[in-house]
């Protein structure tokens, strides 16, 4: 599994840009009646003058924080995550949390001037540059959500993850959302690898 990178400004260079978590592992035992459920994160986008994307949709999809409405700004990208049932979005989890089997976190969008946002993924999204947090295993934004920027801000939104990361206060960027393995075998999750969309790949490999 890999998550989005967070929204950042036509151009930006790749050092600049927050990129998204890779996750993998093992589900074992799988027959013919098994089903998945797979929902990919989208990007973060930038907006602000000549950006045609309101605010308030900037944050990528499965979870990606909105950016500041006064522009300049990206959403946070969304994570992609595997489950046993067709919840939708990873934040419908809350409360069935054993459903999820394997998230990679989305990025945080980056900030006005720039600033870059925290890249996604890992058992802890990243910090962004001026300090708003990424989520971790146990804590962040929310479960399965990137914080919104609240109206009137021009900070970037929190990546989505297993918990996501948040923005705001002293800062201009959001934090990166965090990734999980804890449903399937052998896993293991890094952060900041994936540029654009999220994406994810499922290989069947028969019993001998």
């Amino acid at each position: 599994m890999w998550g989005a990178q967070g929204g950042v400004p036509p151009g930006t260079a790749t050092i600049y840009i927050p990129y998204g978590g890779y996750s993998q592992g093992w589900l074992l035992n799988v027959n013919s009646n098994t089903k998945l459920y797979i929902v990919v994160g989208r990007k973060g986008v930038y907006t602000g003058p000549g950006y045609d994307t309101p605010y308030n949709e900037s944050g990528g999809y499965n979870g990606g924080g909105n950016a500041g409405s006064s522009g300049n700004s990206g959403g946070g990208g969304g994570a992609t995550h595997v489950s046993t049932t067709n919840r939708g979005a990873l934040s419908n989890y809350q409360n069935n949390k054993t459903e999820v089997l394997i998230v990679a976190g989305g990025a945080g969008g980056n900030g006005q001037g720039g600033r870059p946002g925290g890249i996604g993924g890992g058992l802890s999204g990243g910090n962004s540059i001026l300090g708003a947090l990424g989520g971790t295993q146990v804590s962040g934004y929310a479960f399965g959500k990137g914080q919104d920027v609240a109206i009137g801000k021009d900070d970037g939104g929190g990546g989505g993850g297993w918990y996501g990361g948040t923005t705001e206060g002293a800062d201009k960027s959001g934090g990166g959302g965090s990734g999980y393995i804890g449903g399937v075998t052998n896993g293991s999750t890094i952060s900041g690898v994936q540029s654009g969309n999220g994406k994810a790949v499922i290989t069947w490999i028969p019993a001998l």
